[in-house]
C-alpha cells in the first residue's frame, strides 16, 4: 500500500512523458479493463494453486511493472505497464484476504479476524498516507524516483510472499472449471441469499466512501483550499481510514455488527449532507466521516462474510464481489460524473447523498431480516 507514485502519476504521464489528457483517460481506461478481465479468474486460479504461490506472481508481475514505468518514456511503454499493474493487483484481490483467514481457521484463531484485517488496513492506509505525503518531494528531486522506490516496495513484497506458509483447505470437488465457476457465481448471486445480502450491504456501504475520492480534489480547490494542502488532505483521509479500522474489532464487540453498519449509515448521511451544504473552506472535512465509516465498517463486515464463503473458493469468491463493485462503478460513476458537470458537486452530494444512504439501509434491513450478520459478539 506504499504507493509512492500514484499521488503523482499524473504529472508524470503530462509532465514527464508528454502524454496528451486523452492518452491519459485511455490509460485509466485500460487499467480498469485490466482489473475487470483478471479479477474474478485470479481469486479462482489462486483456490486451485495456492495463495502462496499466487502472492509470489502478484508480487513479481507488479515488480515488473513498476520497472517498465521507471524507463518507459511512450505511450506504449506505459500501457504495457499498466496492464501488467492490473494484473499483478487483481492476483493479490482476494488472496491476501483468504490466506489470513484460512491461517486463522488453522491455528484456531478464526474470531480474532476483525482485528487482524483492522491491523493490516490500519498499517496499509497509513502508508499510502505517508508515501502521499512524501511523493511531491520525491517527484520534484527526480521525477522517476518514486517508481524506482516502488520496485523496492515489491521486491520486498516478493520477499515477504516467498515466506508465506501454505494453510491447510479442502478444496471442493473439480466438476470441471466452467462448471466450477457457475456455481461460484449462482452461490453468490442466486442460492445463498444470506451470502448475497451481505454482498450487496458491503458495495452499497463502499460505493459510498468511494465515489467521493475522486471528487473531493476539485470540491476543495472550488472552496479554496490551495493546491499544495490537496497531498496533506489525502494522507489525512487515509489515517482516518487507518484509525477506523483499528476501532473496527471493539467496536464490533461492544455493539454487535448490525448497529455498527448503522452507526456507519448515520456518518454516511452527515459526510454527504454537509459536504452538500456547506460551501466553507473546511467544508472538505466532512469527507473524514465517510472514509472513517470506511475503516471502522470494513473490516468487521469483511469477517462476516468470510464466515458466509465457501472454504475452497474463498478467494474467488471475494474476487467476484470486488469485480461486481467494479462494475458498478463503471456504471455509477460516469453518471455522477456528468451529474456534477451540469448541477455541480453540491447538489450531486445531496441528491447522490440520499440515494447511497437509503440504498445501505434497505440493503441492511434485508440482511437483518435474513439474520446474515450472525450473531453479536
Amino acid at each position: 500500500m506504499a504507493l509512492f507514485p500514484v499521488a503523482i502519476i499524473t504529472l508524470f504521464w503530462k509532465h514527464s512523458v508528454g502524454l496528451d489528457m486523452v492518452e491519459i483517460m485511455l490509460l485509466q481506461g485500460a487499467f480498469g479493463l485490466a482489473m475487470a478481465v483478471f479479477e474474478f479468474p485470479s481469486g479462482y486460479v489462486a483456490d486451485r494453486v495456492g495463495y502462496r504461490r499466487t502472492l509470489i506472481a502478484a508480487s513479481a508481475a507488479t515488480a515488473v511493472a513498476w520497472a517498465i514505468y521507471a524507463v518507459a518514456d511512450t505511450f506504449a511503454s506505459i500501457l504495457l505497464g499498466e496492464v501488467l499493474l492490473g494484473l499483478g493487483l487483481a492476483l493479490v484481490s482476494g488472496c491476501d484476504s483468504a490466506l489470513l483467514y484460512e491461517s486463522l481457521r488453522e491455528t484456531d484463531d478464526e474470531e480474532s479476524f476483525t482485528r487482524w484485517t483492522g491491523r493490516v488496513r490500519f498499517f496499509g492506509q497509513t502508508a499510502e498516507g505517508t508515501a502521499a505525503l512524501l511523493a511531491g518531494a520525491l517527484y520534484a528531486w527526480s521525477p522517476r524516483l518514486p517508481f524506482v522506490l516502488e520496485i523496492g516496495v515489491w521486491l520486498a513484497n516478493l520477499g515477504v510472499a516467498w515466506s508465506l506458509v501454505e494453510p491447510r483447505r479442502h478444496l471442493p470437488e473439480t466438476t470441471g472449471h466452467l462448471d466450477n465457476v457457475r456455481a461460484i457465481v449462482r452461490t453468490a448471486l442466486v442460492s445463498h441469499r444470506r451470502l448475497t445480502a451481505v454482498i450487496a450491504l458491503a458495495i452499497v456501504l463502499g460505493m459510498s466512501s468511494f465515489l467521493p475520492v475522486w471528487l473531493v480534489p476539485l470540491y476543495a480547490q472550488d472552496a479554496g483550499v490551495p493546491v499544495v494542502w490537496i497531498g496533506p488532505l489525502w494522507a489525512v483521509a487515509n489515517y482516518t481510514v487507518a484509525l477506523g479500522a483499528l476501532w473496527s474489532d471493539g467496536a464490533r464487540r461492544r455493539l454487535g455488527l448490525a448497529p455498527l453498519l448503522g452507526l456507519g449509515i448515520a456518518l454516511i448521511a452527515v459526510g454527504y449532507v454537509g459536504l452538500g451544504l456547506s460551501h466553507a473552506l473546511f467544508g472538505f472535512a466532512f469527507y473524514f466521516c465517510l472514509t472513517t465509516v470506511r475503516g471502522f465498517v470494513g473490516p468487521a463486515l469483511a469477517h462476516q462474510e468470510q464466515r458466509l464463503i465457501p472454504s475452497g473458493d474463498r478467494a474467488g469468491f471475494l474476487s467476484f464481489r470486488s469485480l461486481l463493485f467494479r462494475l458498478c462503478f463503471l456504471v455509477v460513476g460516469p453518471i455522477v460524473g456528468a451529474a456534477v458537470d451540469r448541477y455541480g458537486q453540491h447538489d450531486v452530494y445531496l441528491v447522490s447523498g440520499a440515494v447511497l444512504v437509503v440504498g445501505s439501509a434497505v440493503t441492511l434491513a434485508w440482511a437483518q431480516r435474513l439474520r446474515a450478520l450472525g450473531r453479536r459478539l
